[in-house]
Parts: structure tokens; C-alpha cells; sequence
């Protein structure tokens, strides 16, 4: 780079003008960069940073040297309000060995360590006149923390998974408001990672999944789309549901713009003891209570797990997957406050049925569904029996028989399957808020194959409920 007969003063200083020209370059590709992403310029990117690397590696190296034959290297400033100070010499006798293919030093010059070399980089490349790590201007762990959060971007294909990635990304965009305080190309790339995560849901997914989470995507695009109109960060593909991805897929433009954050934050270290996800821990303990006889240490794990995440004892979810698993619970201290809201749960269930008949508890009796559900034996799958009531849905509905299982005996479910399949079922509904992915894994499949009417029901399990499910799933009255 450098000619070695050059005088050593001028070799660093010549070296010193090559590095800062790299960066001016590095810099101004990523002012372009900034316009949308573009492989050739990342490519180009990449050339650029390993050629910086290497002009630091010998500018240290010639600046070590320069400094035991006692010159000074001094760090100057285009403001001319900052007085940068010299750098300082290092400790010469604590400096470790380093690579020694270098022809410009001695074969008898002290050798230094690659954190000398690192540190002078960052002075260098960074320069805040201090020799201290530089200011972002910025809350850095806040943005890291929400890096490692969302996680790097990966292909799901369970409906579990699926799910906790929704889950993840509408948590993180419930905190939209913090992400102002970052500046526009941090911003951004949160804004781009966030948005083609959830285009890979929206387009995707399994069907299923995406009439689920259909109202909460839109809502969360809604928000990503006002804050983006807000902060004007930069352009975003994703943001329209008319764009399509730049790499040829969501995930691979998601994986991009986590590059891109990751470089921006430093180069992102996550932490290895974060925080689980509840989500994935809720997950897990579905996992567990889905077996037909579960190990009730298994349960108890699971659970210790899902609180440990950050699930709360009372959240509905938690509750109703530990419904008639109480005594599993039994024998540890940490579960006592999810004990008690499980106890509750199962008191408020059973108090349910001693209310009175409401008028959303009949149905109008020239309802024109009723000549798709008269007659049918039907099976309602998810939850605790509730008699009053199953009673009610038969005769409201005109079943000639209504069997109501809980879903948590997966040899009960598959035996299920099995009398669809041969006939034995004339009507199915699935309580969808009680009810795990295993279920409706076993029961979706063989009911889409069927020819039998089935629903699903996405909350409660009340007359009203169920005959709307009833009018929104079945095209059209016979």
C-alpha cells in the first residue's frame, strides 16, 4: 500500500489519509444503501470494509513502530472548536505477541497484542478524543434489547411457532413510541425487519393461520405505517401490501434488514441468558399437557418456565391449559399464585351454569342454518364440560345428540378422528380458545377431507357464539 522506503513519518500519515478515504467510501455507500437495499452495493460494502480492516492493521502496526522510535501521532479535527488530544502512548512492557508477517518491523521490535490494534482502530475510526467507547447518541442497550427480543429471522412451519411470531412482533409493536428516540437509519431497519416478518405471516402461512391473526396484522401494519409517516426514517419494502419482497422472499429481506441492524448496533451481541419468550414457553407447556397423561413433574417445569418468561399467574392462557391439571401443581411453593387462579378458573366455570337464560341464549325460530345443523349428531371439542349448557346448544340447534369433550385426552381426539372419517359424526364444533394446535392438527386435516359441516369458534362457547360461527363458516343456508 505503502512504499517501505517511504520515511516512516510519511508512511503514517500516508496511511492514516488511505484509511480516512475508506471510510469516506464505506460512508457513502451507505447514504446510498439507505435509499433501499441493493446486493450489488452490499457487495461493494463488504470489499470496502475488508480493505479498511487491512489499511488499519498496518497503519497500527506502522504507528507502534513510529511511536518507539519516539515520534507522536496526534489525532486532528476539520472543527476547528475540537482539540483532540494525543493519543496515548501504550504500555509497551505489558504488550503480548501478534501477528508478525509484517516486513515493516524488526525482527527484535517489541511485538503488541490485537487489542492494542483494535483499540487504535477505534480511536481512529471513531474518534471521540477520549479513548472512550463513543457516544451513540442514543439509548444503545434499549435498541439492542429489543434486537435480541425479536430474534434473528427464521422459517417457521409450526402453528405454534407461527403463532409466538405473531405474538413476538405485535408485543414489540405495542412499544412502537420508544423506537423514536432512534435515529432514522435505526429506525428503519427495525421498521424493515418488523414488516417483513409479518408480510411472511400475512402471505405464508397456512390458511388457518392467517385468518387467525388477520385483524391483528392489519393493526399492526397500521401502526408500523403511521410511525414510518411520522419519523420519515427512509423507504421500506413491506409497508404495502402491493410490494413485493426484494430477495425473492420475505424471510430473506427480513434476514437482511437484520444484518443491516446488527451492524448498525455494533455488530449486536446477544445475550445468552435472555429472557425466554412467553410465548414459546407457553407453547411448551401445551406440548406437555396435550399428552394424554402427562408426568405431573413435567407440568410443574413447564409452568415454573411459562412464569419465568414473564407470564403472569392469571393470564387466561396459562389458566386454561392447566384446567383439571391441579394437582400436578401441588408441592411447589413458586406455583401457588398460579394455583389459586386455576382453583378460581374452575369455580367461575361451574358458577357459570346457575345463571339464568339471557335472550342471546335462543335463537329466532325461522333461523335459516337450522336445516344444516337439525337432525346431526354432533360433537363440540374443547374445554370442561359444561351439562346446562351442552343441553342447551342440542335443543337450540335441534341435534339429535351433542357430545362435548375437553380435547385434553389426545387418544380421545384421535378416536374422533377416527368416527368422522367413517361416518359416525354428522356436525363438528372446535372451541378454538380451548383447545391446543395438536387438536386441531389431528382434527383439521380429516375434517377438510370429510363432508360433514363443521365450525370454529374463536371465543366462548355460548349459543350466540357458536351461531355466528355457524353463519360465517357455512357458505350459505340450505
Amino acid at each position: 500500500m505503502v512504499d517501505p522506503a517511504t520515511p516512516l513519518d510519511a508512511r503514517v500519515a500516508a496511511l492514516s489519509q488511505t484509511a480516512l478515504d475508506v471510510q469516506a467510501r464505506v460512508a457513502a455507500l451507505h447514504e446510498q444503501l439507505m435509499l433501499g437495499p441493493d446486493a450489488v452495493l452490499e457487495a461493494q460494502l463488504d470489499d470496502l470494509r475488508r480493505e479498511r480492516d487491512a489499511v488499519l492493521l498496518q497503519w497500527g502496526r506502522l504507528a507502534l513502530r513510529w511511536r518507539l522510535e519516539g515520534g507522536q501521532i496526534a489525532l486532528t479535527s476539520r472543527d476547528p472548536t475540537v482539540q483532540p488530544a494525543a493519543i496515548a502512548a501504550a504500555d509497551l512492557s505489558t504488550l503480548e505477541a501478534m501477528d508478525d508477517e509484517s516486513d515493516d518491523l524488526d525482527d527484535d521490535a517489541p511485538e503488541v497484542d490485537l487489542e492494542t490494534i483494535s483499540r487504535i482502530s477505534r480511536i481512529v475510526m471513531n474518534p471521540n478524543w477520549g479513548d472512550e467507547a463513543p457516544d451513540p447518541g442514543y439509548d444503545l442497550t434499549q435498541a439492542q434489547d429489543i434486537a435480541t427480543r425479536l430474534g434473528q429471522p427464521r422459517h417457521l412451519t409450526t402453528d405454534a411457532d407461527l403463532l409466538a411470531e405473531a405474538a413476538c412482533l405485535d408485543r414489540e409493536l405495542q412499544r412502537l413510541a420508544g423506537w423514536a428516540d432512534f435515529p432514522r437509519n435505526i429506525q428503519r431497519a427495525f421498521i424493515g425487519l418488523v414488516a417483513c416478518r409479518l408480510r411472511a405471516l400475512q402471505e405464508d402461512s397456512p390458511s388457518n393461520i392467517r385468518a387467525i391473526l388477520e385483524r391483528q396484522i392489519r393493526k399492526d401494519f397500521a401502526r408500523l405505517t403511521q410511525f414510518s409517516s411520522d419519523h420519515q426514517p427512509g423507504w421500506v419494502t413491506g409497508l404495502s401490501r402491493q410490494h413485493k419482497p426484494e430477495t425473492g422472499s420475505w424471510i430473506s429481506d427480513s434476514d437482511f434488514w437484520w444484518k443491516t441492524l446488527r451492524n448498525e448496533l455494533g455488530g449486536l451481541s446477544l445475550k445468552s441468558d435472555a429472557t425466554p419468550n412467553p410465548e414459546v414457553a407457553l407453547a411448551a407447556l401445551q406440548e406437555v399437557v396435550s399428552d394424554a397423561h402427562p408426568d405431573p413433574a413435567q407440568v410443574r417445569q413447564a409452568a415454573s418456565q411459562a412464569l419465568a418468561a414473564g407470564v403472569v399467574a392469571e393470564d387466561p392462557r396459562l389458566v386454561r391449559l392447566l384446567i383439571g391439571r391441579l394437582e400436578a401443581l401441588t408441592g411447589e411453593k413458586s406455583l401457588k399464585r398460579l394455583r389459586r387462579a386455576v382453583r378460581n378458573a374452575m369455580v367461575g366455570d361451574d358458577e357459570e351454569d346457575d345463571e339464568p337464560l339471557l335472550a342471546d341464549d335462543l335463537l329466532p325460530p325461522d333461523w335459516p342454518y337450522l336445516e344444516r345443523t337439525r337432525g346431526h349428531y354432533a360433537v363440540m371439542v374443547g374445554g370442561e364440560t359444561r351439562e346446562r349448557r351442552r343441553a342447551l346448544i342440542q335443543d337450540a340447534l335441534g341435534f339429535n345428540g351433542l357430545e362435548w369433550i375437553s380435547g385434553y385426552d389426545i387418544r380421545q381426539v384421535q378416536s374422533l378422528a377416527e368416527r368422522i372419517s367413517s361416518g359416525r359424526v354428522g356436525f363438528v364444533i372446535l372451541l378454538a380458545r380451548f383447545i391446543s394446535h395438536k387438536v386441531t392438527d389431528i382434527l383439521v386435516p380429516t375434517l377438510k377431507a370429510s363432508e360433514i359441516d363443521w365450525v370454529v369458534v374463536r371465543q366462548g362457547y355460548g349459543l350466540q357464539q357458536i351461531s355466528m360461527a355457524i353463519e360465517r363458516y357455512l357458505d350459505e343456508p340450505t
